[in-house]
């Protein structure tokens, strides 16, 4: 895959050079990135304050699905928002990093990298308490 002139140092996956933010010649190229990649994200629900771990291949349709309510395990806790999100080179990868999420380990993990910043943003918005652990 040509990457235009820039210098990556290393020959680095697909998934690296969107998860870091490198620039790619073209927005054609971006695209077919983005259609190749799978998702692992976390949402927040504004209205219950829990987070839901999922993955997907069209994270956009899927954050419409659970905010639709056609999502029958998410569906009590709507609106809810994208607080991170993770891009990966195949299903398989982004599957197995959402059951870790899902483990203790993996909670703590994303509650301490990922989610902190989401937190303190709702926390200045006016929220008080921790969220819910589903």
């Amino acid at each position: 895959m040509d990457f235009g002139s820039i210098n990556l140092g290393s020959n680095p996956s697909p998934a690296a050079i969107l998860r870091q933010g490198y620039g790619i010649a073209g927005k054609a190229k971006a695209t077919e990135l983005q259609a190749s990649m799978y998702y692992c994200y976390i949402l927040l629900s504004s209205k219950s304050h829990i987070f839901y771990f999922g993955s997907t291949k069209d994270l956009k349709v899927r954050l419409n699905l659970h905010n639709s309510g056609k999502i029958k395990s998410t569906k009590p806790y709507i609106p809810w928002r994208l607080v991170w999100y993770g891009a990966f080179e195949t299903e398989k990868e982004a599957r197995d990093f959402e059951q870790y999420l899902k483990t203790g380990s993996g909670k703590s993990f994303a509650y301490k990298r990922f989610v902190s910043v989401a937190l303190k943003k709702d926390f200045a918005e006016g929220r008080k308490g921790s969220p819910k652990r589903k």
